[in-house]
C-alpha cells in the first residue's frame, strides 16, 4: 500500500459542499486544486516542485497560483452553536446550516428538527448532536433566533456573493445566465429577488473569459467596461439587485454552444450544470458594505438604496 504522504491529489472543487481537497488533504495527501482541470503540463510541474519542497504536513494544499496553503483543523464546538441556514432540500426534508468559519463544515439537519418553516440566511440557534442513522454530526434542538427590532426604513434581502470580473459581467448585464454545479437557486421561483455581493477574490478562470468575450466581436474597451465596477462601488460591497428566472438544468453540449458561452461568459466546461436565468439586474443607487458569505445569506439595507420599480 501507498502511504497518504506519498500521493498527489488533483481537483476543481477546493471546499465547500462539492469540494475534494480540503477533505482528502486532511487524510494527509498533498492536494492541488486546479479550478480549470489539470489541462497544462505547467501545472503538474509545479505540483512535483512543491511536493519536493513539501515537510509532510497534513491539510496541505497548492493553490491554483502555486503558493501552498495549510488548512485549519477542524474546531471542536461545545454548547449552543449560532448559525445561518445554508441550503434547503423541501422535497427531501433537510437542509445545512453554516456556522463557526471557513474551516468549519456545513451541519446537516433535518426538517423534523425544526420549530417552523425557514428559508435560507434565517438565523438558527441549535446544539450539536450525534445522528444515530448515519454516526455523523447533526443539528439539533433548533430555535429560530429573534430578528432585531424592525426599521421602518429598513428591508431585509437575500444576497449571494461573485467574485470578480463576474460579478460585474453580471451587473452590467453582459452575463445573462449564472451557472452553479450546486442546488442554491433551485428553491427559489421565478421572480425571486436578490442583492449582488462582491466578494474581495478575483476568479481563476486563467482569463478565458476574455476569448469568450472578444469571440462575441468586442472590443478590448467595451470588455473593460463591462468588467468594471461604477465609481465608489467595490468589492465587498452589495452593488445591485436582481430578479431571476428558471433554474434548469444543462447539458454540456448545450453549455458549449456559441451563444450560451455567451450568456454565461465561460465555456461549457467551465460553467455549472444548472443555469439560472437573470431577467433584469440594476445597480443600487449607493452601494452597501456587507460581509460576504457562501450560498444565499439574508442583509438588512436601507430602503433608499433600492432603485424605483423594485420596491
Amino acid at each position: 500500500e501507498i502511504p497518504f504522504n506519498e500521493m498527489l491529489f488533483f481537483d476543481d472543487n477546493r471546499d465547500g459542499k462539492y469540494g475534494n481537497c480540503v477533505p482528502v488533504s486532511e487524510l494527509g495527501v498533498f492536494c492541488c486544486h486546479c479550478p480549470a482541470g489539470l489541462n497544462e503540463e505547467d501545472i503538474l510541474d509545479k505540483a512535483l516542485s512543491r511536493f519536493e519542497e513539501w515537510d509532510g504536513e497534513s491539510m496541505s494544499i497548492m493553490e491554483w497560483d502555486g503558493s501552498v496553503t495549510k488548512q485549519e483543523k477542524q474546531k471542536t464546538f461545545t454548547g449552543r452553536q449560532r448559525g445561518q441556514v445554508k441550503v434547503l432540500f423541501p422535497d427531501k426534508r433537510y437542509g445545512f446550516v453554516r456556522y463557526g468559519d471557513r474551516s468549519t463544515r456545513d451541519l446537516f439537519f433535518h426538517f423534523n428538527e425544526l420549530p417552523q418553516q425557514v428559508e435560507a440566511g434565517d438565523e438558527l440557534s441549535f446544539i450539536i448532536a450525534d445522528d444515530r442513522k448515519t454516526g455523523k454530526k447533526k443539528a439539533s434542538e433548533i430555535q429560530l433566533t429573534s430578528a432585531p427590532p424592525e426599521n421602518v426604513n429598513e428591508v431585509m434581502m437575500r444576497v449571494f456573493s461573485m467574485n470578480q470580473p463576474f460579478a460585474a459581467l453580471l451587473a452590467n448585464n453582459y452575463k445573462t445566465l449564472e451557472t452553479r454545479n450546486g442546488t442554491m437557486f433551485v428553491p427559489y421561483k421565478s421572480g425571486a429577488k436578490f442583492l449582488l455581493h462582491v466578494g474581495k477574490r478575483t476568479y481563476p478562470d486563467g482569463n478565458r473569459h476574455l476569448e469568450i468575450m472578444k469571440s462575441g466581436g468586442l472590443t478590448d474597451k467595451e470588455i473593460q467596461r463591462l468588467k468594471s465596477l461604477p465609481s465608489g462601488f467595490e468589492r465587498g460591497m452589495a452593488v445591485a439587485i436582481l430578479e431571476i428566472g428558471e433554474t434548469y438544468e444543462t447539458t454540456l453540449e448545450e453549455r458549449s454552444d456559441p451563444k450560451m458561452q455567451q450568456k454565461i461568459g465561460a465555456y461549457g466546461q467551465d460553467s455549472g450544470m444548472r443555469a439560472t436565468e437573470i431577467r433584469r439586474i440594476e445597480y443600487l443607487k449607493k452601494p452597501v458594505k456587507i460581509s460576504g458569505q457562501g450560498g444565499i445569506f439574508k442583509a438588512r439595507v436601507d430602503r433608499d438604496v433600492i432603485p424605483d420599480g423594485w420596491k
